[in-house]
């Protein structure tokens, strides 16, 4: 017992030594933040995999870890926090893999932001979708992404067919009896489960992506109207205001493009939006969307906006129409006033819209349930099959894991949504918008653009409000007269 207490110690310290604690703490504090005690920590060396070849945390829990790290007191919350989110195994699994196919379907999903033209929907229409479709099926990423569990099946489809053929051919010893499902009936009855689970993981993940899309469309158009009515409302000494308005309300979709995907870097996104110091005083902060949206406030606070102006009791009626006239053109920047902060308000909406679908999937229980469910119908599928198709078991079997799991990975792959959805489209239309407005807007009918520029741009708005206004005064006296 005392060797056996030796070689333990032993070997706990040498995986301690070639871990190395978590930085900037302590062993007893790493061991905390993987939610492992350090008696615990000991189990991992039973695992058939080294330490260093083990699945890392997902990005989420390290950016989680980093900003609690930020407060000064990283390591009692990180070990509450993710011993909420990974409690440790009472019996550490035998084996421990990276599959070799994750990386490919994590890779892929930037290549399916594809934002679809006039030219897009006719392809996607197209008849020859079909014939197109089935020629890319050797390289489909989902087949890619589902070589594992379909490698599986394959096997377990072919040690079924060549055991019952041996045995049937008489090559095994006679006591060996076929492994087959005599009758089908127990096996099919429960089909009609799985197509309940996936008809039910299909449409809440895709009720995810559609929220998140519609966050995005509602932001696109937010953005679109705060723009216009502080181009409209904002005096003319505020011009400084105005431009800063307008770099931060496409600096705030950038953010949140950030905030929501690990792929983008903020600082070259910010770059070429805002001014260095802004870019640094943005990167400082903790909660970077709204940090933004304190600066929009703070912009929408420090702009002259005239507030209603009051009009004394009139003494008759004439007086009393050009009062109510004057109070309702007064009344009219104030009020939009109160509506530019209600499209930050909605800006402020669409942040905790879009953290509620990253942050919060579909519960994990289900989740389970249904891969459990799967795997174990398609294992025994070989030996309900064997007895009527007999060799054609095989193909049948991958055949069928393949169409059942593509579904199930359809609905995984769009469960969290941000990292397929075209936001840098999004984002680059919220900035085009903005500038065109910018340009429209102008005193130098539609000046702003790059030098050199020849394309023929739209006068200001207010331009063709008074040529409408001049021709209306025009007519009016040539009727007068």
């Amino acid at each position: 017992m005392v060797v056996a207490a030796c070689r333990g110690h032993a070997m706990l310290s040498d995986a301690a030594q070639r871990r190395g604690p978590a930085a900037g703490q302590g062993p007893a504090a790493a061991a905390a933040i993987r939610g492992l005690s350090p008696c615990r920590r000991s189990a991992s060396t039973w695992r058939l995999v080294p330490a260093a070849q083990r699945r890392p945390r997902p990005p989420m829990m390290d950016s989680i870890l980093d900003d609690l790290g930020s407060n000064g007191d990283s390591a009692a919350e990180s070990s509450t926090d993710l011993a909420a989110a990974e409690p440790p195994a009472v019996f550490p699994p035998l084996l421990s893999v990276d599959l070799a196919s994750d990386p490919v379907k994590e890779g892929s999903r930037r290549y399916r932001r594809t934002v679809f033209d006039f030219n897009e929907w006719r392809k996607h229409r197209s008849t020859e979708r079909y014939v197109r479709h089935m020629q890319s099926m050797t390289s489909s990423r989902m087949v890619r992404g589902l070589a594992a569990p379909l490698a599986y099946i394959f096997a377990v489809a072919t040690a079924v067919s060549v055991y019952n053929a041996s045995v049937e051919a008489g090559l095994l010893p006679s006591l060996l009896p076929e492994v087959k499902m005599a009758s089908n009936g127990p096996f099919g009855s429960v089909s009609f489960a799985i197509s309940l689970l996936l008809v039910f993981r299909t449409n809440a993940s895709y009720a995810r992506w559609l929220d998140a899309r519609k966050a995005w469309g509602k932001l696109i158009n937010r953005s679109r109207d705060l723009t216009r009515q502080a181009l409209t409302y904002f005096p003319p000494e505020d011009k400084p205001l105005l431009d800063l308005l307008c770099r931060w309300t496409v600096a705030f979709s950038r953010t949140l493009k950030c905030h929501l995907c690990e792929d983008y870097p903020l600082a070259e996104e910010l770059a070429r939006v805002l001014r260095p110091h802004e870019a640094e005083a943005l990167l400082l902060a903790k909660h970077r969307p709204t940090y933004c949206l304190q600066i929009l406030s703070e912009t929408l606070k420090s702009a002259h906006l005239p507030p209603p102006l009051p009009v004394a009791q009139p003494h008759n009626g004439a007086t009393a129409g050009h009062a109510a006239a004057a109070q309702a053109v007064a009344a009219v920047p104030a009020a939009a006033a109160y509506r530019m902060d209600e499209n930050l308000t909605e800006f402020e909406d669409i942040v905790g819209t879009c953290e509620r679908i990253l942050r919060a999937p579909i519960p994990l229980s289900y989740t389970r349930h249904t891969s459990r469910f799967m795997i174990i119908w398609l294992t025994l599928l070989p030996f309900a099959l064997w007895d009527s198709v007999g060799w054609a078991t095989v193909p049948l079997a991958v055949i069928v894991a393949f169409l059942l799991l593509g579904i199930e990975e359809i609905g995984v792959s769009i469960e969290e949504p941000f990292s397929i959805l075209p936001l840098d489209a999004l984002c680059d239309t919220i900035e085009a918008n903005v500038k065109e407005l910018q340009r429209t807007h102008s005193q130098q009918g539609g000046g702003g653009g790059e030098e050199g520029s020849h394309k023929a741009r739209p006068p200001p708005a207010r331009d063709i409000v008074g040529m409408a206004a001049a021709e209306a005064e025009a007519e009016e006296a040539a009727v007068a007269k």
